[in-house]
Formats: C-alpha cells, sequence, structure tokens
C-alpha cells in the first residue's frame, strides 16, 4: 500500500492514520466499460446514490466489468475500497489485512470494510476440515487472497483454527466455514454447493450465499428454499455487489435512507422474516417458563 502519515488525519481516532496517496482505479488500473447497476434505467452506466438511495446519479466506478479472474478481480476490490474510503480512517495488519472506512458514529472500532489476511497452503487444508469437505477452486483462490471478509455487509466466510496470530489486533477473525456447511446447513441446500456467507436484510432477514458446483453464486433466504438473487460467478457476484453497496452510504460512512440491502428478487423477505420471529416468540416464552417451572 502507499506510504501513510504516522499520525490520525481528520476525522481518525487515534491509531488511525490518513493516506498521503491512495491507490487509485483511474490512475492504477486500466479503464473500464461502465456497467449495469441494480434498479438503474438501461442505458446507464452504474451509478451512486447520493441524497436518496433510490434515485440514481453520480457514476461508481466498476471493480471489474468483466471480469477475467477472481485474483484480478479481488486485487482491484482492494483498491476501489482503499480508495473510497481509507478517507474515513484505515488500519493495516500483516500479509495486506486491513480495515477502512471507520464509522465513530456506530463504534470507535467499527468499520465498512475489514479484510482478512490469506491463507497458505497449510491454512487451505484447514478451510476444507472446517467446510466438512473440498472447497471450489474460485473460493480457494479468494481464501489465498483473503482468508475471508466483512465488506459493506457482506460476510465472507473463512478458515479459524489457530489462527489468531495473523491478525493485527482489533481486526479479530472471519466467521468459521464450518457454520453454513456443517453447523447449519439446510437439507434442501444441493450436495455440491459450498456457503460462503452472508448478507444481512434491515432487521430480521438475512440471505445465505453458496457457491455452487456449477460456479454459480446464489443467494438463498436463510430460512426458506427460495433464491433470491444469482451470479454466474464468484468474480462477476463481487464485482456488481460491492460497487452497488457502495451507493448505500455517504461521504462520511452513514447509511442513504432507502438502500435495498438484499439483491434481486427480496422484496418480501423482511416481512417473511418478521412474521417468523413473531409466531416463535410465544413459543420461546413458554419454554423459557417451563424451564424456570421445572428447576423449581
Amino acid at each position: 500500500m502507499p506510504p501513510a502519515f504516522p499520525f490520525p488525519g481528520p476525522g481518525c481516532p487515534p491509531g488511525l492514520r490518513s493516506p498521503t496517496r491512495a491507490p487509485s482505479l483511474t490512475r492504477d488500473l486500466d479503464p473500464y466499460a461502465p456497467h449495469l447497476g441494480h434498479g438503474c434505467p438501461a442505458g446507464t452506466a452504474n451509478l451512486t446514490m447520493r441524497q436518496d438511495a433510490q434515485k440514481c446519479s453520480d457514476p461508481v466506478p466498476k471493480v471489474l466489468a468483466m471480469p477475467n479472474s477472481i485474483s484480478e478481480t479481488l486485487r482491484r476490490t482492494d483498491l476501489l475500497l482503499r480508495e473510497a474510503y481509507d478517507h474515513l480512517g484505515f488500519v493495516e495488519g500483516p500479509d495486506d489485512a486491513f480495515q477502512t472506512g471507520n464509522l465513530p458514529h456506530v463504534s470507535p472500532l467499527a468499520y465498512l470494510c475489514t479484510r482478512y489476511p490469506g491463507l497458505d497452503d497449510q491454512g487451505l487444508l484447514a478451510a476444507e476440515e472446517e467446510a466438512g469437505g473440498y472447497v471450489p477452486e474460485p473460493y480457494r483462490a479468494l481464501l489465498s487472497h483473503m482468508n475471508g471478509a466483512r465488506i459493506l455487509g457482506i460476510s465472507l466466510l473463512g478458515a479459524t483454527g489457530g489462527l489468531l496470530h495473523r491478525s493485527v489486533q482489533g481486526i479479530g477473525q472471519p466467521i468459521s466455514l464450518r457454520y453454513s456447511n456443517v453447523v447449519e446447513r439446510p437439507a434442501y441446500i444441493p450436495a455440491g454447493s459450498l456457503g460462503i456467507g452472508a448478507i444481512n436484510g434491515p432487521s430480521y432477514s438475512q440471505g445465505h450465499l453458496y457457491l455452487a458446483s456449477t460456479g454459480e453464486v446464489e443467494l438463498y433466504n436463510a430460512a426458506l428454499d427460495r433464491v433470491g438473487a444469482r451470479w454466474a460467478s464468484l468474480a462477476i457476484f463481487l464485482a456488481e455487489e460491492i460497487p452497488r453497496r457502495m451507493a448505500f452510504h455517504d461521504d462520511r460512512g452513514h447509511r442513504l435512507a432507502g438502500a435495498k440491502l438484499l439483491p434481486g428478487d427480496t422484496e418480501d423477505w423482511e416481512d417473511l422474516a418478521k412474521a417468523a420471529r413473531q409466531q416463535d416468540e410465544p413459543r420461546g416464552l413458554l419454554a423459557r417458563l417451563g424451564g424456570l417451572l421445572r428447576r423449581r
């Protein structure tokens, strides 16, 4: 990464730094073609939404309009995020790990993006063990580049066993691949699909990400056998979804009203999840009361 001042910049909490020269997509990378953004009229480029998350304005650069490889997409993603959010404050860890986009209005240690250090061959073996089976090549490439991440509300899973020493204090670790592939894996998920992460909805809803044996990325409802969105590859998922989510925040990192947090055909997922939660609450209360009575 470019050199940085060894003292906090404007708006940066103690221990954070402001860059002297952020990596630039227009300066450091070849320009790429405009790409249609979700919800934007045909003929317009991918756009960021500043005053209202439902209105299109101001172009946002794409990570990669036509991704050639997952490795190239990941490299460009790193540069895109650093250029967009380092001005809010960042920290760097070993092996290219970083956090960028500090959100002091949320918490002194809250960031828009956390990128964990990549895995070596031994770490990839640990990842397969935690996943309970084979990790396909696209996600192996991602894990080699970064051992999972938390990017603008997207959580990408990684390996956690014995890797605490590889992250700088405060960055921590990803959620384990074991969670979506061993601990909580619905029976309707195809056998060849790898659970790779999740995206949260506004309050109650959540989508789980799976890398299918075909190479597609599918967003399943967390509680139902429903696919709300599908991308042709992991590289295309990253190239499309990350820039889309960059439209959700203003220049100070505050989320704008009206952002569509869950992509695709997911408009009713929040209402479905809320209704399910309300239906479960009485049963949960009765179970707790029954437990208290049994202890007496």
